[in-house]
């Protein structure tokens, strides 16, 4: 499992400088994860926030898929189950997200930078949070938005474009 073996080959100072921001709480989090095996672990900012929270932790991939996925709300009766399994399922699996994202670039890092020192200053500036991020997803989610909005108004031949 990716949590275990993210606590297993990197360092809690490492991945401390690479959270920045409430790494207390994700370590606690993915503690508890990997002891248990699971990928499931409440998390209320992603619950709540969703994209937003993607795009404050520079896990924009994952914001960019939630958005696409979540166009499907739109679709009547549907879309609203669709909209409540994505919203609960970022809740659920959030922590997770995250585990894997950090396992992933600290990985990456660390083949990429063998000195010690770059490779801890790299973490510093790769990791964190990014209010520019939640710009990032937010102009996405309206230019997604919009090409819906064109695509189906061509598609339906009513002309009505934004």
């Amino acid at each position: 499992m990716i949590v275990k073996k993210l606590l297993e080959e990197f360092d809690e100072e490492t991945i401390r400088l690479f959270l920045q921001k409430n790494a207390d709480y994700y370590i606690a989090k993915w503690k508890i994860m990997a002891a248990s095996g699971s990928k499931v672990s409440w998390n209320w900012a992603a619950f709540f926030f969703t994209s937003l929270w993607f795009g404050y932790r520079k896990m924009y991939l994952y914001a960019f898929v939630y958005i696409l996925l979540n166009t499907l709300s739109f679709i009547p009766i549907y879309g609203f189950f669709i909209w409540l399994f994505l919203w609960i399922g970022v809740g659920m699996f959030g922590n997770y997200f995250y585990a894997k994202k950090t396992y992933e670039t600290l990985f990456v890092l660390k083949q990429a930078y063998r000195q010690e020192q770059e490779f801890k200053g790299m973490v510093a500036k790769e990791g964190g949070t990014s209010v520019f991020g939640v710009i990032v997803v937010i102009v996405m989610a309206v230019a997604i938005y919009i090409s819906l909005l064109i695509f189906v108004s061509a598609y339906i031949g009513t002309g009505y474009y934004y």
